[in-house]
């Protein structure tokens, strides 16, 4: 505001500084330039936040982030947490024909030591069972798999209070993991009990 003139552009009118009545002061406009700044400074920064958030979320694995992103998006995290552990089970129980065990004792049973059984296939990483990173990834799978079921997916499927941001945002992650892993594995079935080959 400029006594006499009422509300003014302060960067519209910097041409008037070099009047011999200027209508702005050259510490207005610095003054405003620096107000700018700070604005643009700071909106700046909430578009980084938000598209660091984006990338973060948007790069899950599809199964996860299929079934949690609109969730996502209205704010509801922990059902968002639940509807991709939900969604990484269905997945589970189309890829290996299984729907006749509760979800935990299902993670357990198709990364399990023992050979496939007729009904029973199990998912195997890839490689010669012998080899030392193979037997690591399959002993790890076997212990989190189960895990991320129990911690994750039946918190947040049984809690009752939101999650926050950040919390979901971790247990999606954990889930993204998971669902590549099962994707990366190989389905191990029981040989034909006639001894044919299908």
């Amino acid at each position: 505001m400029v006594q006499g003139v009422g509300k003014i552009d302060p960067i519209a009118n910097w041409a008037s500084i070099t009047d011999p009545k200027p209508v702005v002061e050259p510490d207005n406009v610095l003054g405003a330039c620096d107000q700018i700044l700070g604005r643009l400074e700071a909106m700046v920064a909430k578009a980084e936040a938000e598209a660091i958030s984006l990338v973060g979320v948007e790069g899950m694995h599809p199964v996860v982030w299929g079934a949690a992103g609109r969730l996502w998006r209205d704010g509801h995290f922990r059902h968002a947490v639940a509807a991709a552990a939900e969604s990484l089970v269905a997945a589970l129980k189309a890829r290996t024909g299984r729907n006749d065990v509760a979800e935990t004792a299902l993670w357990q049973e198709v990364f399990s030591e023992r050979a496939p059984a007729p009904g029973k296939p199990r998912l195997r990483w890839p490689g010669p069972s012998n080899d030392r990173e193979v037997k690591t990834m399959n002993d790890g799978l076997r212990q989190f798999a189960p895990g991320v079921q129990m911690t994750i997916r039946n918190s947040a499927a049984h809690g009752t209070a939101e999650l926050e941001e950040q919390a979901a945002l971790e247990r999606l992650a954990a889930l993204s993991l998971l669902a590549s892993w099962v994707d990366d594995c190989e389905l191990a079935m029981a040989p034909p009990a006639d001894g044919v080959s299908p």
